[in-house]
Order: C-alpha cells, then sequence, then structure tokens
C-alpha cells in the first residue's frame, strides 16, 4: 500500500497529461470513509480499471485534524501507512487546477452527493459511487460503479465490490501464490467493519448479511487472533478523548447540510456533531458552561443555522448500555420552532433532560434530551431534520 500512495506525489508532477480519479469519503472523515477512499483508490488501481489514469485517496479535513481521529491514527499505524503519503484538504489547491484542465473526476465513497466542503470540485464527473447512505438519486449516467446499499459500514461494500476478484486475479498472476498485499488491506478493511457494526452484534441492530460475510471472508487473511480482540482494541483508541477539549469534539467528527426552508424560501445551514461520551461525563470534567461556550463557538464559527450534537456511549451491562443523548442549538430565527418539532420526531423517543442548562442556553432556545431509541444515528436523524425543514408539516407521517 505504501508504494502505491509514495507514487502518487511524483506521478502528479510528471504525468502532466493523465486524468485524475480522486476517491473521497465523506467530510466526517471517520474510520470507514478513510478506510474505503483508501482501499478503493489501491483496487481501482490495482486492476487496471482505469489505464494510465493517477487514482489518488482524498481525505476531507485539514491534515491536522487527523490528531483528533484516535481509531483512525491507531489503524493507520497498525498497518503501516504513513500519512504523511495522503491527501488533505489542504492538497485542494493542486486539484482544482485539475478541474480547470478538464483531467479530474470522482468516485465517491461513503456518501453519495458531493459535499459543500468540494464545492470547487463539483464540476468533475462523478465516475463511482459505493455508499450505505439515503440515495440522493444523482450521477446515474455517469457513474459506474453506483452502488447504494444500507449495510452496516461502507467498507463491506468495498470489500464485497473489489476483494475476492483483486485476489483470485494476483493469485493467479502470481503462481498461485497469496499476493502480498492482502494482509495489509484485509486488516484495514475489517476494522471499520467492527466498529460499524459494534462487533457484527445484532442486538445493536446494525449489522447487515453483507457485513457478516465480508467479516467472515476477510479474517483469516489479517493474521489476527480475533475479531474481538480488534474491535477492543480501536474502540479504546476511539473512545479515549482525555486529550480532546469539547470543542475539538464538536469538529472531530461532523457533518453539515444547507437546505431551502419550506416557509420562508431561505437557505438554511445544518450542522451535526457526533461525539463519543454522554452529557454528564463532559460537564464534570468541563463544567457545561464550558460546553455551552464549545458549543456556541463551533456554531458560529460554521455560520449555523440549526447546530446540533449527538452523544453516545456503552455504559456496559448494569449500568444502563449504550445510550444516546441529542442537543438541539437553534441558532437563528430562520428556523424558529425547529426544537418542538424534532421533539416530535416519536421514532427518535427523546426525554428532555436538564444536565447541560445554563439561564442562557435555556433563553436561546437550546434543549438537550436523553434519546431513548439508541439505534437512531446521525443517518437516520439527518432525513427527519431534512424533511422537517423542507417540506410541509404532515406531524402523522414522520
Amino acid at each position: 500500500m505504501d508504494t502505491f500512495l509514495a507514487s502518487i506525489r511524483p506521478r502528479l508532477d510528471s504525468e502532466e497529461d493523465s486524468q485524475v480519479i480522486i476517491v473521497t469519503g465523506n467530510e466526517s472523515a471517520d474510520l470507514d470513509s478513510i478506510v474505503s477512499a483508501l482501499t478503493t483508490s489501491f483496487f481501482l488501481t490495482n486492476s487496471h480499471s482505469y489505464p494510465g489514469t493517477i487514482i489518488l485517496p482524498f481525505i476531507n479535513i485539514p491534515k491536522i485534524d487527523l490528531a483528533l481521529r484516535s481509531d483512525v491514527e491507531f489503524v493507520l499505524e497498525t498497518n503501516h501507512i504513513n500519512h504523511d503519503l495522503l491527501f488533505f484538504r489542504d492538497d485542494l489547491p493542486i486539484l482544482e487546477n485539475l478541474v480547470t484542465k478538464n483531467r479530474l473526476s470522482l468516485f465517491l465513497v461513503d456518501h453519495n452527493v458531493v459535499m459543500g466542503s468540494m464545492a470547487s470540485l463539483s464540476r468533475a464527473k462523478v465516475v463511482g459511487v459505493l455508499d450505505h447512505h439515503v440515495d440522493e438519486g444523482l450521477y446515474n449516467d455517469t457513474a459506474n460503479p453506483r452502488r447504494i446499499e444500507m449495510v452496516g459500514s461502507c467498507s463491506s461494500l468495498v470489500a464485497d465490490q473489489f476483494l475476492k476478484s483483486q485476489m483470485e486475479r494476483d493469485q493467479e498472476l502470481n503462481g498461485g501464490e497469496q499476493p502480498n498485499w492482502v494482509q495489509q488491506v484485509t486488516r484495514l478493511l475489517l476494522g471499520p467493519i467492527l466498529i460499524d457494526t459494534q462487533d457484527l452484534k445484532p442486538e445493536r441492530k446494525k449489522v447487515k448479511p453483507l457485513d457478516l460475510a465480508m467479516a467472515k471472508l476477510i479474517f483469516p487473511y489479517t493474521g489476527w487472533e480475533s475479531m474481538e480482540d480488534l474491535f477492543r482494541r480501536i474502540e479504546n483508541a476511539r473512545r479515549d478523548t482525555s486529550r480532546l477539549s469539547f470543542y475539538d469534539l464538536l469538529r472531530k467528527d461532523y457533518k453539515e447540510w444547507t437546505v431551502q426552508h419550506q416557509i420562508s424560501k431561505k437557505d438554511v445551514k445544518v450542522g451535526i456533531s457526533s461525539v463519543i461520551g454522554l452529557m454528564d461525563k463532559y460537564a464534570t470534567r468541563d463544567t457545561k458552561e464550558v460546553l455551552q461556550k464549545a458549543i456556541q463557538l463551533w456554531a458560529v464559527n460554521r455560520s449555523l443555522d440549526v447546530s446540533m450534537v449527538l452523544l453516545a456511549d456503552d455504559l456496559g451491562e448494569g449500568h444502563g448500555g449504550y445510550q444516546r443523548q441529542l442537543i438541539v442549538n437553534p441558532v437563528t430565527e430562520k428556523v424558529h420552532g425547529i426544537t418542538e418539532q424534532i421533539e416530535g420526531v416519536a421514532q427518535l423517543q427523546l426525554e428532555r433532560t436538564t444536565i447541560i442548562d445554563t439561564e442562557d442556553s435555556v433563553n436561546r432556545g437550546e434543549r438537550a434530551y436523553l434519546q431513548h431509541n439508541s439505534t437512531c444515528t446521525r443517518k437516520q436523524i439527518w432525513p427527519y431534520v431534512e424533511k422537517l425543514l423542507t417540506e410541509s408539516p404532515q406531524p402523522s407521517n414522520l
């Protein structure tokens, strides 16, 4: 993998007329997005699907923000991936120049619509999509493959799409010997599959048959002794937030959308942060005033109309098990009443809590909730919020 990654920048410098495909995950840049981008770009290059084309994985965050993702750093280091060889948002000027020369195409993984943070590349043709989010119905005429399935992890789709055929092809070329890339790539793929499905446990309601099938296919090639042990090691790294301020946690795993409000017809910008750990943990560590200041500062810095924070933690059996919480912060008058509307989404099973309330936060309309439906993640919550903002109210359909 490092040999492949190390070849990219020299090729960009020397092959001035070559076409370039960026394989990019979504702007949360979590473990699944990053591994999906890395492995898909490797598979596409290794298969010679696009002869003469430079294919590179793109991480849709500033390089400095990789340090916020301790689980990603753990997986990259464990698998000997040099992150200095990767492309980050800092490299956008290089890629924008390729768009102006009509040399750039996009392959989307772990999302299926070009994110606002990559608007400068939106004129580029989308030649492939592998995703497990709600289908936005785009790129039907240009993307091949275009595969969108509601599985637990996008890495499962990557493995199913490419791994077995690539292994068989390279094994045949190597006279029956296992290709030397197999262990490293299967180790990369297995990590996000385990994390996104909560160790393949059906009671968490995240794992799908394809996730189970891909984990079963992949594991024998990894050299790991136990999937459960690997899950625990990555999860421990992911859950270690001791070095991060609450503001850092808000920007660590973050996505945003802009939609047109169904009444005012004005654009509304919504940001949703996912945070590991529950409100009382951070209120005790930092004080609720510090939490509120961080939430407000992040909303201002991102110019949001609605800021939301999804918190989750597994407290273990006998201590409440897996729990989710939600903070809704209506920042501007554009979204008057959105908090009450979100409370009315029955599927979320929200219960008001005052754990982090301050006088200022209550006065500006912020509300915090226990979310008793622990199966609803950001992937499920955003479509509800989008519907509230963009469609005429129909409470019975929510």
